[in-house]
């Protein structure tokens, strides 16, 4: 079947319609002619596989992995990471004014990015221990994929997979602490390069951005691309007002840490106690609670200048943002790792309009993006 890709869709499938349906497609670009291969089925839509490219968009470039298409990591490198940025920002302005339903949307967006090469500091390993196996699933596949290098890793975690012997030593540990992929049975060993080491489970690393020395292990979330990293939070610090501020889903302080020394009231909502541990290290000047955020809204919510939200990737239940919206704050920013998500938060959020919007491609060569949006009270 041949289909001309109309556009882009989130997570970098390619749209097209054919006999009145939508069908999305992997591995193709806009403006592109290509064969496709219909392998699963919707309600209301099909998902497709590119397998032949009949007229190629001139952004298509050679993927710069061996293991592009085997591995299941790094769906997305067949553009330039600035070409990459460039097409997730025009998902995210059309997820914004055709979900959200929003006017004011910045008709210039600025992109944020950086090189594939190297920019992964954090890392999820699948590991056979019994068969001295390691590496990363494969694509849409439940078997490991043997990996002697991968170019999106920071030297450190470069250097687990060459050898192995770390790996297979984290891989045991995790099955006797049941740390286990149940589809595969597999052991999972995260690991993160911090700028003193690499930590495996509680082990604590740090990292600088924005001259902040963050405390950070294995078993958090803080962001993997430390060159992209400094500009989102310039974002969040420049752009939060007022003497107060809520830090919601607010992880290991990544952005309460930027208030410290300033004098502004700073509240963190986190629910994962780990996660609000270091998050005492990093921001010890913030009253810190460990809750679900609107559970704590309830009981404990109250007007401040500003809300700062970074939510998963499923977005703001509707309990959430109907607390934060009843706190009637002067500014939301909201940091989003999902453009679908967000933009359906952002057309329920009635009495603010869109200020600043920016998009950070914090994981080039993959379907991913992230952006971060102000919204002031009007």
């Amino acid at each position: 079947m041949a289909l001309r890709i109309e556009k882009m869709a989130s997570d970098a499938l390619g749209l097209a319609h054919e006999g009145g349906r939508t069908i999305l497609v992997r591995g193709a670009l806009p403006g592109e002619l290509v064969e496709c291969r219909i392998d699963e089925e919707k309600p209301g839509y099909a998902m497709a596989e590119a397998i032949g490219i009949i007229e190629s968009s001139p952004m298509r470039r050679n993927p710069v992995c061996p293991y592009y298409g085997i591995c299941g990591g790094c769906s997305f490198q067949i553009v330039s990471e600035e070409d990459s940025a460039r097409i997730k920002r025009d998902i995210l302005c059309d997820n914004l004014r055709r979900i959200g339903k929003r006017s004011g949307v910045p008709e210039t967006i600025p992109i944020h990015f950086g090189l594939f090469d190297g920019y992964r500091h954090r890392a999820r390993f699948h590991v056979d221990a019994s068969n001295r196996r390691w590496g990363f699933l494969g694509r849409r596949s439940s078997e490991i994929v043997p990996i002697e290098s991968c170019p999106a890793l920071s030297a450190g975690l470069g250097s687990l997979l060459k050898d192995g012997r770390k790996l297979l030593e984290e891989g045991r540990s995790a099955m006797f602490s049941n740390r286990v992929d149940r589809s595969t049975g597999f052991s999972e060993v995260s690991a993160y390069e911090g700028d003193d080491g690499v930590s495996f489970g509680d082990d604590v690393v740090h990292t600088k951005a924005l001259s902040i020395d963050y405390s950070v292990n294995a078993r958090v979330f803080f962001q993997s691309n430390p060159k992209v990293l400094p500009e989102l939070l310039a974002f969040v610090r420049d752009h939060a007002i007022g003497d107060s501020i809520m830090d919601l889903y607010s992880g290991v302080g990544t952005f309460s840490a930027l208030f410290e020394g300033s004098g502004k009231r700073v509240y963190a909502v986190e629910r994962d106690r780990s996660c609000l541990a270091l998050s005492r290290i990093n921001a010890p000047s913030a009253l810190s609670f460990t809750a679900d955020v609107a559970l704590w809204g309830r009981k404990n919510g109250r007007h401040v200048d500003t809300v700062i939200v970074d939510p998963p990737r499923t977005g703001l239940s509707p309990d959430a943002l109907s607390q934060i919206l009843s706190w009637k704050p002067e500014r939301i920013i909201y940091v989003s790792c999902n453009s679908a998500t967000l933009a359906r938060d952002l057309g329920r959020a009635e009495g603010y309009a869109i200020g600043d919007v920016s998009l950070f491609d914090f994981y080039p060569g993959t379907g991913h993006d992230e952006s971060a949006v102000v919204l002031d009270r009007i």
